[in-house]
């Protein structure tokens, strides 16, 4: 018996009992399933050249002050931020470098403390899909 697709992050090798069969699923519960892999594709992320003619120059210096602390490079020049809504209540999409980055939570709280201290309200989501690829000039710049 063949079981139900696993999510990317899951082990191929590992099934799991209580997931339900492919033959048992009903043409609604497939609908269901395309519906949820369109919302969980990866994150239309935007460029930081689209983001500085959207948002405020005084919200983004103030993300380019937070630094990743393993590379001590600030996480708007290393490309962490994916999107930017709003003027004062602000919806911030990042990602991390690695999904298992140890800083990842430090910088997240200190992102949003620099904005607050700019009277900025900040909702921050992390996003790992797409993952984090460095620029050719970032590249040049670590030394990779």
């Amino acid at each position: 018996m063949f079981w139900g697709k696993k999510k990317d992050y899951e082990n191929p090798d590992i099934i799991d009992p209580d997931e339900t069969p492919l033959e048992e699923s009903s043409p609604q519960q497939t609908q269901e399933e395309e519906k949820k892999e369109e919302l969980t594709g990866p994150y239309p992320k935007k460029g930081l050249d689209e983001m500085e003619k959207e948002v405020d120059k005084k919200i983004i210096d103030v993300i380019k002050k937070v630094e990743d602390p393993e590379l001590g490079i600030d996480i708007w020049s290393l490309g962490l931020i994916y999107d930017i809504k709003g003027e004062e209540n602000l919806d911030i999409v990042m990602t991390f470098t690695s999904p298992m980055c140890p800083y990842g939570l430090q910088m997240v709280d200190d992102l949003k403390s620099k904005l607050k201290e700019e009277n900025y309200e900040a909702n921050v989501e992390i996003v790992l899909n797409p993952m984090w690829e460095p620029t050719e000039d970032l590249r040049d710049m670590l030394g990779i």
